[in-house]
């Protein structure tokens, strides 16, 4: 699995790493902003907003965001609920109070993988002879349950992010910006299908896919003589040497993955690859 952050910016491409496919986009964020965070301060720069889709919606995701004091507009998964219809959460008391007028007290924390939840209940005598049981209580153990996210609060203030105003213009600021880059590493840098064995070789497939990415947007940054003014053209042989010597690098890493693919294949056709550059 390809896990790929870009800047919004530039659409440079500021970590890629691959993971095994048992593992999904939420239990993988964490390491992922880390080395983000790290790549970006070694360089002097500070991480600031995150923009990701719902699959990476998660409570150790939210940590993450809180413990790097990042600002994530990323939509909370279906299954989170924040207001519970006809029951009122008393925040002072740590309870809810159902439309009968009894209350579902904290009683124990249960924790499901990499998430933590508190879990509310009746007495059974408060629900016995309630009118709703049969529609309300759990039929097993003949009490209504409630079960929260230990972080309910992160995943509210999540939800009202993302519906702001803000949170809608970070949502298409997204899709132009991730899908392009992942298209591109699929179809110009041979990451369809990473033909090695190992987390450790397919990572550094994706590493010299993300370089040779990194490479063709330096030098499109890189203003060409005679188009703008004397003092942004490349005039010393420094600086024209610099521009050869990349592009040379970066001509010779796509040939190299071409090779390496169509090695595996058994083909000997790789020029679409060099003409990328």
């Amino acid at each position: 699995m390809l896990l790929v952050i870009v800047d919004t910016a530039d659409h440079i491409i500021t970590h890629i790493q691959a993971f095994h496919a048992d593992k999904g986009d939420g239990q993988c964020f964490t390491e992922v902003l880390k080395h983000t965070a790290n790549n970006l301060s070694d360089n002097g720069l500070k991480m600031e907003e995150v923009i990701a889709d719902a699959g990476y919606s998660s409570e150790p995701a939210l940590l993450a965001l809180i413990r790097h004091q990042v600002e994530g507009f990323i939509p909370n998964k279906k299954g989170f609920i924040n207001d519970r219809a006809g029951f009122t959460y008393e925040a002072e008391n740590d309870r809810y109070k159902c439309p009968e007028g009894k209350y579902l007290t904290f009683r124990h924390f249960r924790i499901r993988g990499e998430s933590t939840h508190k879990l509310y209940k009746t007495n059974v005598k408060d629900c016995k002879d309630c009118p709703f049981k049969q529609t309300c209580t759990n039929p097993s153990i003949g009490i209504k349950v409630i079960r929260d996210s230990s972080v309910k609060q992160l995943y509210a203030q999540m939800a009202h992010r993302v519906q702001s105003t803000k949170g809608q213009k970070m949502r298409k600021i997204r899709a132009g910006t991730v899908e392009p880059v992942i298209g591109t590493l699929v179809n110009f840098t041979a990451m369809k299908k990473v033909n090695t064995k190992g987390i450790a070789l397919a990572n550094k497939c994706m590493i010299m896919a993300a370089v040779a990415y990194n490479l063709k947007k330096l030098l499109k940054a890189r203003p060409a003589p005679g188009k703008n003014s004397p003092n942004d053209t490349l005039t010393t042989p420094f600086e024209i040497l610099h521009r050869q010597i990349a592009i040379l690098f970066a001509q010779m890493i796509c040939l190299m993955m071409a090779l390496f693919k169509a090695y595996r294949k058994g083909q000997t056709t790789y020029w679409s690859f060099a003409l990328y550059l």
